[in-house]
């Protein structure tokens, strides 16, 4: 009976840091797995990890130095998830891919921010266990080119269903660009319809007129 009551009180940290959130101040393997052992013992009975129901969506294909990219996850009226764990991470696979990058901030109520390989606020998670069928939040790139980036998450359908839930779902690929905004040198381009053309064709000609007039009027 004594060691029933022990191997119960085990368990409850487990249950209650995933009902409060990801437990990355307890579980330091968390942030670089994500795996949430503190369900199944990080083994899912959702058979369909292929197909998972839920997609990572980005507001953009790209990704500028110190940028910010919109981030939703998504689910559905009859696929609600209680429970997620996001991070961004580098997609090429010849770089360090297991460690999150850039930082997370615009979250939606009964969210949190985690801090994950010392850096605040590089992954983001959910804060009770509410069932909700979006999540969006904005992400700020990191100030330097870090090649293709994907998000990549767990997430966890909840109770009834506590020990279904879904790794490694993956958004698109980001890739980096180092486009900025046109600097203006304080001249105007000429418009493609040609118009330009005929403005400055046109004051040359007045130009050579007066020129004439004036030479043939003095001399």
């Amino acid at each position: 009976m004594t060691q029933l009551a022990i191997a119960l009180l085990c368990l409850v940290p487990a249950v209650l840091c995933y009902t409060n959130g990801p437990p990355v101040s307890s579980n330091a393997d968390l942030c670089t797995d994500m795996l949430p052992d503190g369900h199944n013992g990080g083994v899912s009975l959702a058979s369909d990890q292929a197909n998972p129901p839920y997609t990572i969506t980005t507001s953009a294909t790209e990704y500028a130095a110190g940028g910010a990219v919109q981030v939703t996850i998504t689910g559905s009226a009859s696929d609600q998830f209680k429970g997620f764990f996001i991070q961004a991470r580098r997609a090429d696979p010849a770089r360090n891919n297991d460690v999150a990058i850039g930082t997370f901030s615009r979250i939606p109520g009964n969210t949190q921010l985690l801090v994950c390989h010392n850096v605040a606020n590089s992954a983001w998670g959910h804060s009770n266990s509410e069932a909700r069928t979006s999540a969006t939040a904005t992400w700020t790139a990191p100030g330097l080119d870090e090649g293709p980036v994907e998000f990549r998450a767990t997430i966890v359908k909840g109770e009834p269903n506590r020990n279904y839930f879904y790794l490694n779902v993956k958004s698109s690929k980001l890739n980096f660009t180092n486009e900025a905004p046109p600097v203006s040198d304080g001249t105007t381009s000429s418009p493609s319809n040609g118009v330009g053309h005929i403005v400055n064709d046109a004051v040359t000609t007045i130009s050579v007129v007066m020129a004439v007039f004036v030479h043939s009027r003095f001399y």
